[in-house]
């Protein structure tokens, strides 16, 4: 800690529409480490917490301000003299390694407080919207560590966040072997912003209308949302969703399953047309949440007397949607030549939207089906090049406050957004005893998000958080050909 407050540089990182767009929320992880030879010196709390505050020095964001000024441009302020120092909390707890493995690692067995923060950028007790939170837990008998880290979204994408602890892991493994007599491992990670629109070509391609509607449809509630300070907006939609009685679940789909099921549907498409994992699983994911919305619906509409009038009085909320809405995040730096390269840790993923009728979603699911959906996925991903990525900057900057409108498209849409997390680097996060037993999202996110996180390397398949209203979670769970892909983890 001495060394970061002595060397640390004052310095201004200003924040692009981008990083504005999911500024209301954390990304927050749980870590499981297992002690599994027993070992007294396992992930010790000192060096843990030294090499934390080592790898702050690359990462200096990290210790920044968030300033916004109500027109859609924010800015981190590193102001040497008033730091915002990450929360890093060390507690121990009753709980043992084996009772968490026993549980599959379900939220139901982990001990209370261990994410100290939520879903939303929320300020601490002292009004700080911190930009990372820390909770070590050790376990009974030194059994092992859960290790909570969380992230504010403005700071990076989950690349970035992954970037982040990989970096602490390398360096606590330097600190703890002989080699922390040598010079520090080199870390290059680009946070300069402007580092992202330098790689933008001069030609452009249209956005689909979809897409178009989803950052560009206004109103002054939505607008308002982005005036007000980010403390104030946090904690609006904190309570928001508060009442939205949220439900979370993890579920695996093995590697053979989810092959049989790809190489059924490829019988269904032209030779020509060859289609991926994450092309079946969005459009697996797309009809089974949209057919349990419009079981929802039609529960709602019939449900009473009191339902029915409420539906005649405000038949939008009522009336089943005509189309069903994907919002596909894809990463630009693939797509982007040398920002892969460049090393770019904050957000760098544009959201393309995928509008299918919803009679096409929910006349059932079978591997007929969804052919057709998960071919429109493909051609969907593969049309973002640089010349639509280009166009989507140039619509995003027309207007500054439009970094919300995204926010406020989800309640009054049947729609679900998918982010395909599971090449993030989680599992190579090997702070010297070795990499994750298991890595999880937190209970609850925010309401119609899905997202393909990353298996442990010995467990394969692909492992699939989702996070819904209880009534619609509750017809998901009842959807045979989903439960029949999927084993629920808990």
């Amino acid at each position: 800690m001495d060394k970061l407050l002595r060397d640390i540089q004052s310095q201004t990182i200003d924040l692009c529409t981008f990083d504005l767009i999911p500024s209301y929320v954390n990304i927050p992880f749980y870590f499981y480490y297992g002690n599994d030879t027993n070992d007294f010196d396992f992930m010790p709390a000192k060096q843990l917490r030294k090499s934390f505050y080592t790898a702050l020095m690359d990462f200096p964001i990290l210790v920044g301000h968030l300033e916004a000024d109500g027109s859609g441009h924010a800015k981190v302020v590193v102001d040497k003299d008033n730091l915002n120092i990450p929360e890093f909390l060390e507690s121990q707890s009753s709980v043992h390694f084996r009772d968490l493995q026993a549980a599959q690692f379900s939220w139901d067995a982990l001990p209370s407080g261990v994410n100290t923060v939520g879903a939303v950028t929320t300020a601490d007790s002292s009004g700080i919207i911190k930009a990372a939170n820390v909770h070590v837990v050790r376990l009974q008998d030194n059994s092992g560590i859960v290790l909570f880290i969380s992230m504010a979204h403005y700071i990076a994408d989950g690349v970035g966040y992954s970037t982040f602890v990989n970096r602490w892991a390398e360096l606590c493994q330097w600190i703890r072997s002989a080699s922390a007599t040598t010079e520090k491992p080199a870390c290059h990670c680009s946070f300069e912003r402007s580092s992202l629109f330098d790689k933008l070509p001069e030609d452009r391609k249209a956005l689909d209308d979809p897409t178009l509607e989803l950052i560009t449809s206004s109103g002054p509630l939505v607008r308002w949302l982005a005036w007000i300070s980010p403390k104030s907006r946090a904690t609006l939609l904190s309570k928001h969703f508060s009442f939205m009685s949220l439900v979370g679940h993890v579920f695996h789909i093995p590697a053979s399953r989810l092959a049989s099921l790809r190489a059924s549907v490829q019988g269904y498409l032209s030779s020509d047309m060859r289609v991926s994992d994450n092309d079946i699983l969005t459009a697996l994911l797309a009809m089974a949440i949209a057919q349990s919305e419009a079981e929802c619906k039609q529960d709602s509409a019939s449900a009473s007397y009191i339902s029915s009038l409420a539906s005649y009085l405000f038949p939008s909320m009522y009336t089943p949607a005509s189309n069903f809405v994907t919002q596909v995040v894809i990463d630009m730096r693939p797509r982007l030549k040398g920002l892969s390269a460049a090393k770019y840790t904050g957000n760098s993923v544009i959201t393309r939207c995928l509008a299918n009728s919803m009679e096409s979603l929910t006349s059932g699911i079978n591997e007929q089906s969804l052919a057709p959906i998960a071919k429109s996925v493909r051609q969907l991903v593969n049309g973002v090049d640089p010349q639509y990525i280009g166009q989507f900057v140039d619509t995003l900057h027309k207007d500054p406050l439009c970094f919300m409108y995204p926010a406020a498209y989800g309640p009054s849409k049947a729609t679900m957004m998918l982010s395909n997390q599971s090449r993030f680097p989680l599992y190579s996060a090997d702070f010297g005893n070795g990499i994750p037993t298991w890595v999880s999202p937190i209970q609850t996110l925010f309401p119609k998000f899905s997202s393909i996180i990353p298996a442990h390397p010995l467990t394969g398949g692909h492992v699939v958080y989702i996070c819904m209203t209880e009534q619609v979670m509750t017809k998901l769970l009842q959807n045979k050909f989903w439960m029949s892909t999927s084993d629920m983890l808990y």
